[in-house]
């Protein structure tokens, strides 16, 4: 029982959606951030981003990829493990549900892979005078999905966190 007060297997489960859904939520912005600074609208900074941007945001989005579906592994996987442990513990909180969208949620990242996956190929195969225009369409489309199904999936699993793990 004194190990528990250390580590408490059962409380980081129920956090680690939580935790995982922040890193991706965190890397949405990262990405919107960083790369829509590189595509500005100011002229002076758009002229000068055109020849990195394609060769940047290829080698970007490669390297990301695996991070990405990491967290929403991770995501999806500990809220599915969550519902199966204990679950009429989280029924009795009222976290089930909770945890259940979240889970739908941090999956629903993929349901955009039919309009995101072409909007990488525009970036990746553009032209020089048009690679701005086809960034603008990705970081659009990344938007949507951040402050859909990855912002929802967070403020999914902090709820269903907080009624959980509160103190009675």
């Amino acid at each position: 029982m004194a190990s528990r007060l250390v580590f408490d297997p059962l409380t980081a489960l129920r956090a680690a959606p939580l935790v995982s859904s922040t890193c991706t939520l965190l890397y949405a912005w990262d990405q919107h951030f960083f790369l829509s600074m590189l595509n500005s609208p100011l002229p002076e900074i758009r002229s000068k981003s055109k020849p990195v941007l394609q060769p940047y945001f290829s080698l970007f989005f490669r390297r990301g990829l695996s991070i990405v579906l990491t967290f929403i592994i991770a995501s999806t996987a500990s809220a599915i493990a969550n519902l199966r442990v204990q679950s009429d513990g989280l029924r009795a909180r009222g976290s089930f549900a909770w945890y259940l969208a979240g889970a739908a949620l941090s999956a629903g990242h993929l349901a955009y892979v039919p309009w995101i996956a072409p909007s990488v190929r525009d970036v990746v195969e553009a032209t020089e005078e048009d690679v701005n225009e086809k960034l603008d369409g990705w970081l659009a489309l990344n938007w949507r999905r951040m402050v859909t199904v990855d912002l929802g999936a967070w403020v999914a699993f902090g709820v269903a966190v907080a009624g959980t793990l509160r103190a009675d």
